[in-house]
């Protein structure tokens, strides 16, 4: 469905039926982790709403041979394998009409790390997630462990807006090799797709010291950003150890922390994260 007034006539005859509601967010062309989150929205709800949407606020250049363009008919397939029981495909202008001025930050955390190297981006993430949970209402809210700076910004988004909403995080699925599933790995070529392996090598290294007994962040940033440069193919754009409240970058780790790391392979950039001192359930 297309239309907002659709879209809140469905969910209703849903939740006056019994049903929670959980939400999935996407932007289509689905991939193993975003239908994770999708089966397990399904276990745990009587309707699952999926959204799929690229929004022009987060990738205002994103052109038509993008690999994040969406192929609809192959995600309503999988989508409808997999449990989802309302699809919301809309249009641009019916998220952004023309005469919208409504923008929404949280102040810090969408500046740095994600929103420092792509300025604005992080804004349009909270502006685009609080228009749709308004629309969907749900109980839940159903995110992967890769987005870990999206997660932080939308829990406080939530706690400051006094939303009473549950943000559900899943674990990061990957390749056999380590590699995080996402739209942009479709983009790598056979010989960028092997070098993307430093990566998940480079975090892996980090956790591995961290358990080792290592508490020094510079130590363990310096390991990665080793790791990294160690591949031709990579340039690193960020290497952070930061707290995984805060994003504030650490000195020493003494408490919940993540390894996050943006990553150029070629013309491909990257992210990914690893938590420290703790585990995705």
């Amino acid at each position: 469905m297309r239309g907002v007034p659709e879209l809140r006539a469905a969910i209703l005859e849903r939740r006056l039926a019994g049903d929670s509601v959980g939400f999935v967010p996407t932007m289509g062309v689905l991939h193993e982790g975003q239908l994770s989150l999708v089966r397990r929205a399904s276990a745990e709800n009587g309707c699952v709403v999926v959204s799929s949407f690229v929004n022009p606020a987060e990738f205002p250049t994103l052109d038509e041979s993008s690999p994040m363009r969406r192929d609809e008919q192959r995600d309503l397939a999988l989508l409808e394998r997999d449990g989802a029981s309302l699809v919301f495909l809309p249009e641009v202008t019916t998220l952004y009409p023309p005469d919208d001025l409504t923008r929404v930050s949280v102040e810090g955390l969408t500046r740095q790390l994600e929103g420092a190297s792509r300025p604005g981006h992080l804004d349009g993430l909270t502006t685009v997630m609080l228009k749709m949970l308004n629309l969907v209402g749900p109980a839940s809210v159903y995110l992967g462990q890769r987005h870990a700076q999206q997660i932080v910004i939308l829990r406080r988004m939530m706690r400051d807006l006094f939303m009473n909403i549950e943000l559900v995080i899943c674990p990061t699925i990957r390749e056999a090799d380590g590699l995080a599933l996402s739209s942009a790995n479709a983009s790598l070529s056979i010989e960028e797709r092997h070098a993307a392996t430093c990566i998940f090598a480079a975090l892996n290294a980090a956790r591995a010291a961290y358990n080792s007994g290592e508490r020094s962040a510079e130590v363990l940033r310096a390991r990665m950003t080793e790791l990294i440069a160690a591949e031709s193919m990579a340039r690193p754009d960020y290497v952070s150890v930061a707290d995984a409240a805060s994003l504030v970058e650490l000195a020493r780790v003494t408490g919940p922390a993540l390894a996050l790391v943006a990553v150029w392979i070629g013309p491909t950039r990257l992210t990914d994260n690893m938590p420290l001192a703790w585990d995705v359930a």
